[in-house]
């Protein structure tokens, strides 16, 4: 099913070579009616089981006024990455997308608006480095 997406978009090399190292993709999509909201205590529980079957949190973006979260989590094998999940709350839905395979955080980006995974807007923050004397 992967390499049937790839050849989706043919003219992106970006997508066909992180597709080639993904080995499998999961979407999970929560949304809530109007004044509902997610429970934080299950979002705890979700956090602290990856945490103890070995995950490693290396972002976690809370927005300020409480408006949203994303949290980005990777399994290493053999100093590699074998699996990236990322956790996206908003204040009426909650994304947890999955990937499998051979795959960095970076290549995210171009795996947005493909299977389901919502698109990463804004890109990747780099921080502003000091000027060089």
């Amino acid at each position: 099913m992967l390499v049937m997406a790839s050849k989706l978009d043919p003219y992106n090399e970006d997508l066909r070579r992180v597709i080639a190292g993904v080995n499998g993709v999961a979407v999970h999509r929560f949304r809530f009616s109007a004044g509902a909201k997610y429970d934080a205590e299950i979002l705890r529980s979700v956090k602290e089981e990856y945490h103890s079957t070995g995950w490693r949190q290396v972002m976690n973006d809370e927005n300020v006024a409480g408006q949203g979260m994303t949290s980005l989590w990777l399994r290493l094998e053999d100093n590699a990455v074998s699996n990236v999940a990322v956790l996206l709350v908003k204040p009426a839905e909650v994304d947890l997308v999955s990937i499998s395979g051979s795959i960095s955080p970076v290549d995210l980006v171009h795996l947005g608006g493909h299977f389901g995974i919502p698109k990463i807007e804004g890109g990747v923050r780099v921080p502003n480095p000091a000027p060089r004397p």
